[in-house]
């Protein structure tokens, strides 16, 4: 994971350019769909595609991410806050809502190899406050919740309801909030994506990666 997300952070640092950023890798990417199953090659393009409510930075310590901050406001819950004005790579809206289907579809994945709800497993309940604040639950008083919060990829409600992995193989539900956006994925040869102009962070230095 770590060769991958380094050539493409290194990426950024050069500046805009028309050069198509061509990287080798030596394990097969088995699927688009950054729930499907937890395995580095899938997560190494899940991170450039989707993005995750808590990042870590160089020393592995909590940053933002698609959330700007997080409290524990009583002992079994978790509020953060999210950050505004982030589009989706269809141009929608990055709300609240958008989490909490994320979290209600990762249990749902059939024929998952490799499930990440071990990371939803202390949550019982979410509560949508308002378009850019969450609750997350927990039965027992639990910290590592921000922590669990990293490995999950935020998808959207609106290209993502009742999409199959494959939908996201295709690219019809790969619609994410990241640096770069899906153009093709063909399996056992190539995943190819495209800058995302828009993005509300560092743009990416290239304009396409294969």
């Amino acid at each position: 994971m770590g060769a991958l997300l380094g050539l493409f952070a290194l990426s950024a640092s050069f500046g805009a350019n028309a050069a198509n950023l061509r990287i080798g890798i030596s394990a097969d990417i088995t699927s688009i769909d950054p729930h499907y199953v937890n395995i580095t090659p899938t997560n190494n393009i899940a991170f450039h595609i989707f993005e995750t409510m808590v990042a870590v930075d160089a020393n592995a310590r909590l940053i933002p991410g698609l959330a700007l901050s997080w409290q524990a406001i009583d002992a079994t819950t978790w509020e953060f806050k999210l950050r505004k004005g982030v589009k989706f790579h269809d141009g929608s809206d990055f709300t609240a809502d958008d989490v909490a289907f994320t979290i209600d579809r990762i249990p749902t994945i059939k024929n998952s190899p490799g499930p990440f709800t071990s990371f939803l497993s202390r949550i019982t309940a979410k509560e949508v406050v308002d378009s850019h604040t969450i609750r997350l639950k927990t039965a027992t008083p639990y910290a590592m919740v921000p922590y669990d919060m990293v490995s999950i990829y935020i998808v959207s409600k609106k290209a993502a309801t009742n999409a199959s992995t494959d939908d996201f193989n295709s690219g019809k539900a790969a619609i994410g909030t990241g640096p770069w956006k899906f153009a093709a994925y063909k399996r056992g040869d190539r995943v190819e994506l495209a800058r995302n102009g828009a993005y509300w962070g560092a743009k990416a230095g290239y304009e396409q990666a294969t």
